[in-house]
């Protein structure tokens, strides 16, 4: 089991859905469950990265939907036209 896998699995988290905007300024709605889709497929450095984040908040015990909402943002950009 990978550390993303293990990490949602324990964190059962609540779905959510993430209002953010995309680049051209349309609103998106981003439910938790697509962020975590993206999460479980990144690789390298960007994986690296999420995973670092994401222990530093569960150590701090702080609200992983912040930085998923935040994740979100970045799939909108991706999806602006």
């Amino acid at each position: 089991m990978t550390f993303f896998q293990t990490f949602f699995t324990e964190k059962d988290l609540t779905e959510m859905t993430y209002e953010v905007e995309s680049a051209n300024g349309t609103p998106n709605l981003i439910p938790t469950s697509v962020v975590i889709e993206r999460i479980m497929s990144t690789r390298g450095e960007e994986a690296a990265k999420i995973e670092t984040i994401l222990r530093q908040i569960d150590f701090k015990n702080g609200d992983v939907h912040h930085f998923l909402k935040h994740l979100a943002g970045a799939i909108a950009q991706d999806l602006a036209f």
